[in-house]
Parts: C-alpha cells; sequence; structure tokens
C-alpha cells in the first residue's frame, strides 16, 4: 500500500470515529439510574425495622454467650492438661 493510500485510509477512520461522552455526562447517567433502581426499592417500615434489628441482635448475643463458653471450656481444659 502506498503512503497517500495509509493517509487516505486514516483519514476515513477518523471521519468514522464517534465522539465519546464526557466524564461528566457519564458520572451524570450512573446518577440518574441509581436514583430510578432507589425507587424500585420497598423500605422496611419502623416496625419490621425494629423487629428484624432485635432479631439480628439477639442471634449475635446467642453466638456470644456459645463462643464464651466453649473458648471458657477449652481454657479450662487445657489449664488441667498443661497443669
Amino acid at each position: 500500500m502506498a503512503k497517500s493510500e495509509v493517509k487516505e485510509v486514516k483519514k476515513e477512520v477518523k471521519k468514522e470515529k464517534v465522539k465519546r461522552p464526557g466524564m461528566i455526562s457519564r458520572f451524570n447517567d450512573f446518577v440518574r439510574s441509581v436514583w430510578k433502581e432507589l425507587k424500585k426499592v420497598t423500605w422496611p417500615t419502623r416496625q419490621e425495622l425494629i423487629q428484624h434489628t432485635s432479631v439480628v441482635l439477639g442471634i449475635v448475643l446467642i453466638m456470644t454467650l456459645i463462643v464464651w463458653v466453649i473458648d471458657t471450656g477449652l481454657g479450662g481444659l487445657l489449664a488441667l492438661i498443661i497443669g
């Protein structure tokens, strides 16, 4: 291919390139899509939130007690073995 043909091909490719959106417009599109998704969310009522929080705190308390009992038991057993 001759140099003039290469230059012509490069010019055609430049013409065909589509201008990409800028950073600000992409950010605006992102914020709009996030806002649309947030409108679809079903938020819990105050009563549901209190109930679910209570359940989580109760389970955490129970698991803490279980781990404490196991830790204390194994610590005591290890103290007996080591002396």
